[in-house]
């Protein structure tokens, strides 16, 4: 299927040019608004003729506090009556997500940093009944000295037809600088950012993510029934900062590991598949107010 967006948006990863004369409070309380389109090119069934492209398009408004953004996937298939689920039309055009979200920082000490995250979000093909999930996660960020910290937590994501959890677990180095080398090291996410110039940021990574889908009534998969999706998907790319309000981002996308399993109306899992790699293109415009 298609990188579902999980999940996190996590404090920590504020890095690079944002926020240079803006104290710490400011920075979190700044709203942005940000639209992003992505492409990922055609890519296989395992052990099947089909292949699918995805073009995503998301909108975001948010501060480092609270959030809401709208997604939309669209499918392109091909030689979708090869699979073995296909119901004599198009298996999914398209799907959506809205997603509300909630970040709730805990400064222990000098040392310890406490972070959680709780989202309400549905994600579905036509209706809303039974499309609503949760997520939170929870972690505590120790800072060893003023470069080097390490996580540990876990997060879930709960859905009537499917619930996961999964620990966070993380090295970061000299993360919230806003020059030279930055990493982050970790599940389910991992960065590296290298500020260039004060305007230009090189930054790759990977992202771990899992969401079911509400199939619609009339579904070409499985009327009434779910999917869950879960992928691994790299990038690496640019991030030049026009003024203080204005920020363009372009990266190389790559899904290297897809699964997808079939849920009936009733729940019940009765089908799995996995889908091969496939490279593509991320552009991103984020404003700040």
């Amino acid at each position: 299927m298609k990188r579902l967006g999980l999940l996190i948006p996590l404090l920590t990863l504020e890095s690079g040019a944002e926020g240079k004369n803006l104290s710490l409070l400011e920075q979190m309380t700044q709203p942005k608004i940000t639209f992003q389109s992505d492409y990922l090119s055609d890519a296989g069934f395992e052990n099947f003729d089909a292949s699918v492209k995805t073009y995503k398009q998301e909108m975001r408004i948010n501060n480092d506090m609270f959030g809401f953004s709208y997604s939309r996937w669209e499918y392109d298939w091909e030689r979708a009556d090869t699979l073995p689920f296909y119901k004599a039309k198009t298996p999914i055009e398209s799907m959506q997500r809205v997603k509300l979200h909630a970040n709730l920082p805990v400064f222990i000490n000098e040392k310890w940093f406490m972070l959680n995250v709780v989202n309400v979000n549905a994600t579905y093909e036509k209706e809303f009944s039974n499309a609503f999930g949760a997520g939170v996660l929870s972690f505590l960020s120790y800072k060893v000295d003023e470069k080097h910290a390490i996580q540990m937590g876990a997060f879930a994501n709960y859905h009537p037809v499917k619930t996961l959890a999964l620990p966070v677990l993380g090295y970061t180095y000299r993360l919230r600088e806003k020059e030279g080398l930055s990493v982050l090291l970790g599940f389910p996410r991992v960065y590296v950012g290298y500020q260039i110039s004060p305007n230009l940021l090189f930054n790759a990574g990977m992202i771990y993510s899992q969401a079911v889908i509400r199939l619609a009534d009339d579904s070409g998969i499985e009327e009434g029934g779910y999917v869950e999706a879960k992928d691994f998907q790299s990038n690496v790319g640019l991030r030049y900062e026009w003024n203080e309000q204005l920020e363009l981002s372009g990266d190389l996308l790559y899904a290297f590991k897809r699964d997808f399993a079939i849920y009936d109306h009733q729940a019940d899992e009765t089908e799995s598949y996995s889908i091969e790699p496939s490279a593509g293109l991320m552009v991103k415009l984020k404003y700040r107010f």
